[in-house]
């Protein structure tokens, strides 16, 4: 059976919400480095907040959508979740 609109939204919003914790995480990790990984890591950090607030609005997006069309935007979603998924592992190797 077919994921329902109500429920990919919640599971993606929580993601997102466990994206943002880890995202804090590798904050503080980074204000305790020094030398050449700070800008690394600032910049890593930067690039996974962009992420993760394109990916909210895509949640936003396929919450307002109507039950007929947010299956094209899942698709699109899900291919940018992966991607930001990737993301968070590579970063998780770089702050651990």
């Amino acid at each position: 059976m077919s994921e329902t609109k109500n429920a990919y939204v919640e599971r993606q919003t929580g993601n997102l919400k466990s994206w943002s914790a880890e995202i804090h995480k590798f904050q503080e990790k980074a204000s305790r480095m020094i030398g050449k990984n700070v800008e690394k890591s600032k910049k890593n950090i930067a690039d996974l907040n962009v992420m993760r607030a394109e990916m909210e609005e895509k949640v936003i997006e396929i919450q307002k959508s109507g039950e007929a069309g947010w299956e094209e935007l899942k698709t699109g979603a899900d291919k940018a979740f992966k991607t930001l998924d990737k993301s968070f592992k590579t970063a998780k190797s770089f702050f651990n």
